[in-house]
């Protein structure tokens, strides 16, 4: 059987920050070497290429050796990084598994040397994943042994429990269903809580065939439905993938028929059989028939359709070069004719020998030795061959259970460590708790002194909003309403001078114009200016002249929008007083900047104000309010004859 496979890349996060945060901006690096900048194209090219499946393996592969040697060259780690990642992706897919182990050495020796404590991970996975390739299994498991330890260290639950998952599939493929049962149980608890689906589905799976290839058939069910069950709508079939959901129906067909259901088993590859998806994968439909036609075999020893069956099955899996799926199917035909055609069992058994030793498949090995012995009248030489590779396997998992047995009691030390850590921790906490409780009530002060005051604030802001809408209200019908009315009477009059009626009309025009304009809304962009300018300047007339000094001297822009209402507002506030009462000639708004504060002086030739007048003017203080809300002053000056003078300062 096929084992369940894990993509390194599908959680190798490098691929994703490089390719669309760090090429985008290439042009934008700063850095001394001036070779590096003057090739960053050449170098993005390089990379671009080098991801190109358009392009022959070998062109590809070219592409990431230029990229890997100016990469070098920049003494950029985070591209020397980006070179190593893809080069050793490239060569493992070109089945060159030595070349790709020595560039992932090269990978973790830069990693290591740079306590890179991610890319030591990375490397340690993918020389776990190479290995495996090149059918070096103890040392594969070690190395994916060492990166769970990594990613444990670093707090990366996920990642660790995908470590895992590398390693209970290489305790399967060594015959080591125990270790592989122990490892998957503790690759689910790593990874229950999260939404890892695929690898879920993967520990599941191993645990299933471990129970199955111990005979445990009930268990082997139980868990074969779990990995089927998390398949539960279209978005988990797209994360888990179609054709391991297929897989998993393939192999319940299997525990069903061992259990001696073969009709329920024969249905269920029988739907797989006529599966559009299945039967454009050719190697999982090679899997369904050589399965379908064993399984109708042990049903039924006498049926027609099982050997054209495995036949089939396994015509396809040489034209396609699926080596594994062609040991499982000689193993099926050597059973099948081991009553019938004892030369052609043996051909079969000595076919799945064969391949099983290209693949270093030492379970079975073992397994296609043990036909070779029955059905061969010399077999001295298989069977030292025999007893040799049994204690090789033994050898093998047995190395491999103490690896992971003291991986597994350093984390439980780790573990318990943490607990130690964690309950002095809670002491401390305590301590810190009675020393807070101290200083709760004088944080509850503040907070309701804080509530008053905004309070207040907010009551004084209503106020503010009430007093302007009766000045609103005031003015409407004191200089409108009256004004109206009259011209209403003098209409009904028959003798009315029309000129003089055009006369009041345009006063009525001009007092609506003026309230209009002392409270209508303004940009507080960048027009703020332009727009404060043309307000000031709206005041002047025939009688008066107003001089703007240094306006433009403000970075209006770098002021938030609420001051910038507020100074509107103020000297809208200020000019409209002067319009009404002062009977000024000239009057001078000057602005200045100083450091981080602002000052607006206001002077006017006009008759002035006395104290007392100040005191009442609701206006000013509005204007004074408005100034303190933004932490600013408002002073003002004045005597009767003298003219009017104000400063308004704020912080920018």
């Amino acid at each position: 059987m096929k084992l369940w496979r894990v993509d390194f890349l599908s959680y190798a996060i490098i691929r994703i920050i490089f390719l669309y945060n760090f090429i985008p901006v290439f042009g934008q690096i700063k850095v001394e070497n001036s070779l590096f900048t003057q090739d960053l194209d050449i170098l993005t090219y390089y990379y671009q290429q080098s991801d190109m499946d358009t392009l022959s393996m070998s062109k590809r592969l070219e592409y990431i050796s230029s990229f890997l040697k100016g990469a070098l060259l920049t003494k950029q780690d985070s591209l020397v990084y980006m070179g190593l990642m893809r080069k050793t992706k490239l060569l493992n897919k070109a089945k060159q598994y030595d070349s790709a182990i020595v560039y992932s050495h090269q990978l973790y020796d830069l990693a290591k040397k740079k306590r890179d404590t991610l890319y030591i991970g990375y490397s340690l996975t993918k020389l776990g994943i190479y290995h495996k390739s090149n059918n070096q299994l103890v040392k594969a498991f070690k190395y994916h042994t060492k990166a769970f330890k990594m990613y444990k260290t670093i707090n990366d639950s996920l990642i660790a429990g995908r470590s895992l998952l590398y390693m209970a599939n290489i305790q399967t493929s060594l015959g080591d269903y125990s270790g592989s049962k122990t490892t998957a149980i503790d690759g689910v608890t790593y990874l229950e809580h999260t939404d890892d689906l695929r690898s879920l589905v993967g520990f599941h799976h191993i645990i299933s065939v471990a129970n199955r290839m111990q005979k445990n058939y009930k268990e082997a069910l139980r868990y074969n439905e779990k990995a089927l069950s998390l398949g539960k709508d279209s978005l988990s079939i797209s994360i888990i993938r179609l054709k391991n959901i297929l897989m998993l129906k393939n192999t319940k067909a299997l525990i069903l028929a061992n259990q001696g259901n073969y009709r329920e088993a024969i249905t269920i590859l029988e739907i797989l059989k006529k599966d559009k998806i299945v039967q454009q994968d050719k190697s999982e439909y090679a899997r369904v028939l050589g399965n379908l036609g064993y399984v109708q075999w042990l049903r039924n020893r006498e049926n027609e359709n099982s050997e054209e069956l495995l036949i089939k099955a396994l015509e396809i899996q040489k034209e396609i070069n699926d080596v594994l799926g062609s040991i499982t199917n000689n193993i099926y035909l050597t059973k099948y004719y081991f009553e019938r055609n004892k030369d052609k069992a043996l051909q079969h058994a000595e076919a799945a020998y064969y391949n099983a030793k290209k693949q270093h498949s030492l379970a079975q090995l073992l397994e296609s030795l043990g036909f070779i012995f029955k059905l061969r009248e010399n077999t001295k030489e298989e069977a030292i061959e025999y007893d040799r590779i049994h204690k090789e396997l033994e050898e093998a998992n047995q190395n491999n259970r103490e690896i992971y047995a003291v991986t597994r009691y350093e984390n439980d030390k780790l573990t318990n460590e943490n607990l130690i850590l964690k309950a002095e921790t809670a002491r401390k906490e305590r301590q810190k708790i009675i020393y807070l409780f101290s200083t709760l009530f004088l944080l509850l002060s503040g907070v309701v002194v804080f509530y008053f005051f905004k309070q207040r604030y907010k009551r004084e802001k209503i106020r503010e909003v009430y007093n302007a809408e009766t000045r609103i209200s005031k003015k409407l019908h004191d200089e409108l309403a009256n004004d109206v009315y009259h011209v209403m009477i003098q209409m009904q009059n028959n003798n009315t001078d029309t000129q003089k009626m055009l006369d009041k009309l345009e006063g009525i025009y001009k007092s609506t114009r003026d309230i209009s304009r002392e409270h209508n809304s303004f940009k507080t962009g960048k027009e703020y200016g332009v727009e404060l300018n043309n307000m000031l300047s709206s005041y002047s007339s025939n009688d008066t002249k107003i001089i703007i000094k240094d306006i433009n001297e403000i970075n209006w822009q770098s002021i938030n929008p609420e001051k910038k209402i507020i100074v509107h507002r103020s000297l809208q506030e200020l000019m409209t007083n002067m319009k009404k009462h002062s009977q000024a000639e000239l009057v001078a708004i000057t602005f200045k900047k100083m450091a981080k504060n602002i000052t607006i002086t206001y002077a006017d030739n006009g008759v002035g104000v006395s104290a007392e007048e100040i005191i009442y003017s609701n206006g000013l203080q509005n204007t004074e309010n408005r100034i303190k809300t933004i932490g600013g002053s408002f002073i003002f000056d004045s005597e009767k004859g003298k003219g009017f003078k104000a400063k308004i300062h704020f912080p920018s």
